[in-house]
C-alpha cells in the first residue's frame, strides 16, 4: 500500500476550478494596482507639467493602461476556461491592501502612486523565472509566508509559486491531468454561449475554449504576453508595444523616467503625481 502514488490533487475538480477562481482575483487585483497607478499621474501641461514632462507622463500611462487592458484579456481568458468546464467564472476581488499570504506567500498586493519602487514592484511580480529582480521598497512581506502542503488533499488549499508564470503553468499541468483522468468530452462541458467572444468584448483573452488544446493555448498566451515570459522568448525593444512582456514594458518606462521627469507621492514627491490622502 505504502508504495501506490498519491493521485494528483487535480483530478478533484473542486481543486482546479478553486486554482483558476485564485488565477481570477490575481488577475482582478493586478489590472487595478496599475490602473491606480496610472491614475495617479497628473494630465499635461494644464496640471503644473513642461512639455516635456507631459509627453513623458503620457508615456508612462499608457504603458501601464495598455499592461491593465491586458490583464482584463487574462481575465476574460481564465474566466472562459472556468466556464469551459462548466463552473461559474469568478468575480470580484478581496479589498486592498491583501493581507501577506493571502496570494502567494513572497507576493504583495497593495494601490501605490507611480513612482520608481511601484515600477520595481511591478517588474518583481511579473518577472520570469529565473530572474534576478528583487522587490520594490515598501513593498517586501515583513516576515515569510509558507501555504499549502505537498501531502495528498481533497479540499482546495492555497499553494506557494515563485512567479506568476509558475501559477498558470502548474494550472496548464493540473489541467492536464484532470481531463486524462475524465476525459474531454466529460471534462469541458460547458455551454459554449456562456464564454465572452470577439463579438462581445475586444480583448486578447476573449476566445472559445472548447478542449484542452485552446485551453492550454490560453495559458501559454497568458505566461508569453506578461506574467513570467521566459526570457529567450522575449520580443525586441523595436516589436509592437502590445507583443512585448510586460516586464520589458516596465523597464523601459522605468528608464524612461529616470532620463526625465515630472506624479499625483512626499520624500519630496515627484512634480507629476498628485498629492492625496493616498500618496502621503
Amino acid at each position: 500500500m505504502n508504495d501506490v502514488q498519491a493521485a494528483s490533487p487535480f483530478t478533484q475538480r473542486e481543486i482546479l476550478v478553486n486554482s483558476l477562481y485564485e488565477a481570477a482575483e490575481l488577475e482582478h487585483n493586478l489590472m487595478c494596482t496599475y490602473v491606480y497607478a496610472a491614475a495617479s499621474l497628473r494630465e499635461g501641461e494644464g496640471e503644473g507639467l513642461t512639455s516635456a514632462e507631459a509627453a513623458a507622463v503620457k508615456r508612462w500611462r499608457g504603458v501601464l493602461l495598455g499592461v491593465a487592458i491586458e490583464e482584463m484579456g487574462h481575465l476574460a481568458a481564465v474566466w472562459n476556461i472556468t466556464s469551459a468546464l462548466g463552473a461559474s467564472p469568478r468575480i470580484g476581488r478581496t479589498n486592498f491592501p491583501l493581507d501577506p499570504g493571502y496570494l502567494p506567500a513572497g507576493i504583495t498586493v497593495k494601490l501605490a502612486p507611480f513612482n520608481a519602487e511601484t515600477l520595481q514592484h511591478f517588474v518583481f511580480l511579473e518577472r520570469p523565472r529565473g530572474s534576478d529582480e528583487c522587490e520594490g521598497t515598501g513593498f517586501a512581506c515583513d516576515r515569510p509566508y509558507v501555504r499549502g502542503t505537498e501531502r495528498r488533499h481533497l479540499t482546495p488549499m492555497g499553494r506557494d509559486y515563485d512567479t506568476v508564470g509558475d501559477f498558470y503553468a502548474r494550472l496548464g499541468e493540473g489541467l492536464c491531468t484532470f481531463v486524462a483522468h475524465y476525459g474531454e468530452a466529460t471534462a469541458f462541458d460547458g455551454d459554449p454561449a456562456l464564454q465572452l467572444s470577439p463579438e462581445e468584448v475586444r480583448l486578447s483573452g476573449a476566445r472559445h475554449v472548447r478542449c484542452l488544446k485552446t485551453a492550454l493555448a490560453a495559458f501559454t498566451a497568458i505566461i508569453e504576453q506578461g506574467e513570467g515570459a521566459p526570457r529567450a522568448r522575449s520580443r525586441t525593444p523595436h516589436s509592437p508595444r502590445h507583443f512585448r512582456p510586460l516586464p520589458t514594458r516596465c523597464c523601459a518606462a522605468r528608464r524612461d523616467r529616470k532620463a526625465g521627469c515630472g506624479s499625483k507621492t512626499p520624500t519630496p514627491l515627484p512634480r507629476w503625481i498628485w498629492v492625496t490622502p493616498a500618496t502621503r
